[in-house]
């Protein structure tokens, strides 16, 4: 084969990267299945929000003894 000709077809590289993508995509689409069949209550007990009362929200992550996560935002 003379160098500067390019060979036809798909590399592996290429092969690897397409049977990857692919495998992700299948796998995420089968964790978000599984998600959905788990339903709201069962991820509301996860991460309970506690909204506009920091006092609370302290109280609540001392007894439990779990970290504090704080969101804030601002329309600006």
């Amino acid at each position: 084969m003379q160098p500067w000709v390019k060979p036809r077809g798909r590399s592996n590289r290429t092969r690897l990267r397409t049977g990857l993508f692919f495998l992700a995509l299948a796998s995420g689409m089968a964790l978000g299945a599984a998600a959905e069949k788990t339903g709201p209550a069962a991820r509301k007990s996860v991460l309970p929000f506690v909204e506009n009362n920091y006092s609370k929200a302290l109280a609540e992550a001392r007894e439990r003894g779990v970290l504090l996560f704080v969101d804030a935002w601002a329309s600006w």
